[in-house]
């Protein structure tokens, strides 16, 4: 049935193309390649996408906002990656400057005990320090491709410093009503750290447990010492000078090695989350458990979760090669 274009433009529709039907099997098979060609490009300009939201300083509504980089894959891969050097960087750390003999860095280690759990304070185990090392590298890699004033990475390190020893001292107080507010949390729609910190706040309020909170000076003391433990460690990052009418102003800027392993990853990942859609003809035969289905390979899925699916085991290496080249 021929639908006119004057009825299509009253229901708001815009008129559709005309597609011609393959005649033969090469013909269907080609319809479904472009198909498939079509899916993976629209994985890749929503993986992109993506990314650019979590870069923007701007939301929907033009206000300011959190860059959130850290929650990309090359965000995600980079905390892993930087997990066990800040650990063992803090813990080496703390215990020189507990041991009787250091002075000048005694304030900081006094902030940082602050943030582990009292039975925790004796343990050497680095592992002790994951809440810390992940809650520096996330602050990093938020702004990871973008740059950060280094007094803003400082700060926002430092409060977000404080804001794991509120909690901290939350659970140590009432860890009943803690653990009440973090699953409420859970249920909840809004999944963001400032709603998060709100709502924990009142409920210690509601507790009548006062938190006197860092000092502005605590605050830069112990961010500066973790975004430096960060750069000497891990490597990601590191200061540069900006000049600017007469001025000198410091940043926080990646690696150019940081930059090259990161457009290399967003290479490799761009095709891995492609828009799949039912296929126009019938799946190619498997002839082993794994190739068959859409008929271009970068579609079917990973590991033999999935009857699409295809043995990565092959890729093993690959993985292994981008971790040390980060």
């Amino acid at each position: 049935m021929h639908i006119s274009k004057e009825v299509l433009e009253k229901l708001g529709i815009k008129e559709t193309k005309q597609v011609e039907t393959p005649q033969t099997l090469h013909e269907a098979i080609q319809a479904q390649k472009e198909l498939e060609l079509g899916m993976i490009k629209s994985g890749i300009d929503r993986f992109h996408k993506g990314i650019n939201k979590a870069k923007s300083k701007y939301n929907k509504k033009g206000k300011p906002r959190e860059t959130s980089e850290s929650i990309t894959i090359y965000g995600q891969q980079m905390a892993q990656e930087g997990l066990e050097p800040m650990n063992n960087a803090i813990n080496e750390y703390f215990i020189k400057a507990t041991d009787g003999h250091a002075t000048k860095f005694a304030s900081e280690a006094i902030i940082l005990s602050k943030c582990i759990p009292i039975k925790d304070i004796e343990n050497k185990n680095p592992e002790r320090w994951s809440a810390i090392s992940f809650i520096t590298l996330k602050s990093v890699l938020d702004s990871i491709t973008i740059g950060s004033a280094q007094t803003k990475a400082i700060l926002k390190i430092g409060g977000a410093i404080e804001d794991e020893a509120r909690l901290g001292y939350f659970k140590d107080q009432n860890t009943k009503v803690y653990q009440l507010t973090k699953e409420w949390l859970k249920k909840g729609k809004k999944q963001n750290y400032r709603h998060n910190r709100k709502v924990f706040a009142h409920a210690m309020n509601k507790q009548n447990l006062e938190w006197e909170g860092f000092s502005k000076e605590e605050k830069v003391k112990v961010g500066k010492l973790l975004l430096e433990l960060l750069i000497l460690h891990t490597g990601f990052v590191e200061f540069s000078n900006k000049y600017s009418q007469g001025k000198i102003y410091k940043y926080v800027i990646a690696t150019k090695k940081t930059l090259d392993w990161i457009e290399k990853k967003k290479f490799h990942a761009e095709i891995l989350k492609p828009e799949r859609k039912p296929m126009i003809i019938t799946p190619k035969d498997w002839t082993t458990p794994y190739d068959g289905g859409y008929y271009i390979k970068e579609l079917r899925p990973e590991g033999l979760g999935s009857t699409l699916g295809e043995d990565t085991s092959n890729n093993q290496p690959k993985q292994e090669e981008e971790n040390n080249a980060l």
